[in-house]
């Protein structure tokens, strides 16, 4: 599938992000790259500054660039800045005005710039509004799943799925543990629909609206047809500027076989979007702590599993690899997760002394 992402002009032809941290050329240059890559259509782009760490004159000054390159394109481009503030007093001090129009809420901002009714609808207004007030990623991802699930009304669980630079995948956010559980079913075979949506080498989507026919990745399809998930659609997370960003992908389940039109592509890719320019923007100890959740989950997991394995080498007299033969042979024969049959004996086995 080609990689190029399209959205079509006449559905959604206004886009609003959030900037965090310093404005920098180099942070000016990732929404540039998100822009290019996720709505060439674009007619007008908002920019909340509220959230900001720091603004300055030399800092504006890529900003105001990008706008007049946008106005070339015919893409109009404005900011959202808290009056009263030292970033408002930087703005107005640098006579930006003119070339960049400012406006004290996201909702004014939209209404000013954007002539298509249909343009922007209530739930990108109400995560633009979160994120504005969102200083680290994993606050920013979790509102991204939460919108998602109120923008797609046919979508049962939402999670987002990231792949480090080293190639290395877990699932920092979700709605519901579910997701979760389905999208290690996918990292522990090696196949899925975000898997496929995670690698830079993959498709911009990868989607099924009827898993129980799925045959691409049959034990996620198994897996997610008994957990009552019967569709799903994974949109591409792109990746930020720079080297060592991490990618990744939106996840959707839904409940009954689905398939998402037109405009729920394009609103699963702008809210893919969103969680693209947060991670764009993440410093690396953010990011550190995302994989600090991943490796604090397999720390458990192992220790449960090896807690659970040492119970069964005592009472049986059995070797530790017999031990974990027994406890995966009962996972798939109960078909429970595996974790979960380790943490139930390690649990209740004082109970099954008795």
């Amino acid at each position: 599938m080609d990689r190029d992402v399209v959205i079509n002009p006449v559905q959604v032809r206004s886009i609003a992000l959030q900037l965090t941290g310093e404005l920098t050329p180099a942070s000016v240059l990732a929404v540039a790259d998100v822009v290019d890559h996720a709505a060439p259509g674009l007619s007008a782009l908002v920019l909340g500054l509220r959230a900001l760490d720091l603004l300055s004159v030399s800092g504006l000054r890529p900003l105001t660039a990008l706008s007049g390159k946008l106005a070339l394109d015919g893409v109009r481009c404005c900011v959202v800045v808290q009056p009263g503030t030292a970033t408002a007093a930087v703005f107005e001090g640098a006579d930006a005005h003119d070339v960049l129009p400012s406006f004290p809420d996201v909702e004014q901002a939209l209404s000013e710039t954007t002539t298509d009714t249909e343009v922007v609808a209530q739930p990108f207004e109400m995560l633009t509004r979160a994120l504005l007030g969102t200083r680290t990623v994993g606050g920013a991802l979790q509102h991204v799943v939460d919108a998602t699930a109120v923008a797609i009304p046919a979508a049962a669980v939402v999670s987002v799925t990231l792949r480090s630079s080293e190639g290395e995948v877990f699932t920092p956010v979700h709605t519901d543990g579910a997701a979760a559980d389905l999208d290690r079913v996918q990292y522990a075979t090696g196949r899925g629909p975000c898997l496929d949506s995670a690698d830079p080498r993959g498709p911009a989507y990868a989607a099924s609206h009827d898993l129980e026919a799925e045959r691409r990745w049959p034990e996620f399809a198994a897996a997610a047809a008994a957990a009552g998930y019967r569709a799903v659609h994974s949109t591409e997370v792109l990746p930020g500027a720079g080297p060592g960003r991490s990618t990744g992908a939106l996840n959707i389940y839904f409940i009954d076989p689905y398939t998402l039109d037109d405009t729920d592509r394009h609103t699963a890719l702008l809210l893919a979007t969103h969680a693209a320019l947060a991670l764009a923007h993440a410093r690396s100890t953010e990011l550190a702590d995302l994989n600090d959740i991943r490796l604090h989950q397999a720390i458990d997991t192992r220790d449960v599993i090896g807690q659970a394995k040492g119970i069964l080498m005592h009472r049986q007299g059995i070797t530790a690899d017999e031990a974990f033969a027994l406890l995966r042979a009962t996972s798939q024969n109960l078909n429970v997760k595996l974790v979960d049959i380790a943490r139930n004996l390690v649990d209740r086995h004082s109970e099954l002394d008795r």
